[in-house]
């Protein structure tokens, strides 16, 4: 199994796209998950990682409420993924992100309604991206950051519920170690479901900087037998757990983190350590 290994650009703050890239380049990663700011040229950002050599692993979107109550914020949102699989296909990208809103931690206090409407935007999303045939992952985020799709099993009933062969599923080890009673299982039981996978130890830094096991986790990922990416998605140590900026090093410290997860990332993969 050939293995792609890259990294989430976001996590590199408010620096141009190409010193996103060079950093990326440099740290060794074969590509990355871009964000889906639709005012970038796709064209232009396409011949960036060229230039550098990456490949486009995913496109992570920019934070909108596909399931307020609210009319016209739902419909503006739902029509920012329509659009972003637009800028997807013209970026040449075969698989984008959905989530909900983050930072959004109460819904409208119906909890049934607040599925449906989540169920019905998703389901418009996913029309289009079959039309274009892209995939769709959709990420298992924690209640920290929005009060939907917390757990595998959450994201498997929506899974069964928009009933999309495009639609599967992002599980991610820092969301996992605060919601997931047992993170391996998890991914044992997402199985041929997992469309790609996002690390980061337990505080969101480096593998080995915190408490949970990554080890078993990569070795979860071959008992799948999953063959998609694995993207870290790490910060500087610090607080406001929104902002990738952590104070005047973190770019040193990040791109440190990067690099010795990658290594330990790679050994772990290849050897299938056991646990």
């Amino acid at each position: 199994m050939s293995r792609e290994y890259g990294l989430c650009l976001w996590t590199f703050g408010d620096i141009s796209v190409e010193e996103k890239c060079k950093l990326a380049k440099d740290i060794g990663v074969d590509g990355v998950e871009v964000q889906g700011d639709l005012t970038q040229d796709p064209k232009e950002l396409a011949n960036i990682l060229s230039r550098y050599g990456l490949k486009l692993l995913s496109v992570t979107p920019d934070n909108v409420d596909i399931s307020s109550e609210n009319e016209d914020i739902r419909r503006e949102a739902v029509g920012y993924f329509l659009n972003l699989l637009d800028w997807a296909n013209d970026l040449g990208a075969k698989r984008i992100c959905l989530h909900g809103d983050v930072g959004k931690i109460a819904g409208s206090g119906d909890l049934a309604k607040d599925w449906e409407l989540l169920v019905e935007s998703s389901s418009v999303v996913m029309k289009k991206a079959e039309a274009l045939n892209i995939e769709v992952v959709f990420e298992v985020l924690n209640r920290y950051e929005n009060h939907q799709i917390i757990t595998n099993q959450e994201a498997l009933k929506l899974l069964d519920s928009v009933n999309s062969p495009n639609l599967s599923i992002l599980l991610d080890a820092y969301h996992m170690n605060i919601e997931e009673t047992d993170p391996i299982d998890a991914l044992r039981k997402a199985g041929s479901k997992l469309g790609v996978y996002h690390v980061a130890d337990s505080n969101r830094q480096a593998v080995g900087n915190g408490h949970s096991n990554i080890k078993g986790q990569i070795e979860a990922l071959h008992e799948i037998n999953y063959n998609g990416p694995i993207i870290m998605e790490m910060t500087a140590e610090g607080p406001n757990p929104f902002t990738a900026v952590k104070g005047p090093d973190y770019l040193q410290v990040l791109t440190n983190y990067y690099k010795t997860s990658l290594e330990k990332l790679k050994l772990w993969d290849i050897s299938k350590v056991e646990i």
